[in-house]
C-alpha cells in the first residue's frame, strides 16, 4: 500500500530555508507560510519558528482548533516556553541540524500511537 509523505506546515516570519530543506531531504512535504496568522493546521504536523509571543499566540490558536496535530517549536527561549506550552515539543536553533528530523518523526509517531489506542 502506497502511503503519502507526511505534510508539514512551517510557520516562520522569514523563509526558514534551512528548516524546510532538512525536512524535505528527510521525505516530508513542507509548506512554508510567512504569514502565520492566516494558517490553518490541516496538516500532519506543524513547525513554528517565530518570536516567543507570536509562538504562544499561534500555538494556542492551533490547539483550540485541533489538539491532535503534533507541534514542534524551534526557539532559543524553549525553556521558558515549555512552562507555558507543555504539550509542545521544543528544540533550540543550534540543534536543528542534529535534532529536527528526529523530533518531528517522534512527534508524528506519538500522535499515530495515541490514535491507534
Amino acid at each position: 500500500m502506497l502511503q503519502a509523505a507526511p505534510h508539514l506546515l512551517l510557520l516562520a516570519d522569514r523563509g526558514a530555508p534551512r528548516t524546510a530543506t532538512l525536512l524535505r531531504a528527510a521525505g516530508y512535504v513542507v509548506s512554508a507560510i510567512n504569514h502565520p496568522a492566516t494558517a490553518e493546521p490541516l496538516d500532519d504536523g506543524v513547525i513554528v519558528e517565530l518570536p516567543a509571543l507570536a509562538t504562544i499566540s499561534i500555538i494556542r490558536r492551533i490547539e483550540a482548533r485541533r489538539r491532535d496535530v503534533p507541534i514542534l517549536v524551534i526557539s532559543a527561549e524553549s525553556e521558558s516556553l515549555k512552562r507555558l506550552l507543555p504539550s509542545v515539543r521544543f528544540i533550540r536553533p543550534e540543534d536543528v541540524d542534529d535534532d529536527l528530523v528526529s523530533a518531528m518523526d517522534l512527534a508524528i509517531a506519538g500522535r499515530q500511537m495515541r490514535q491507534a489506542g
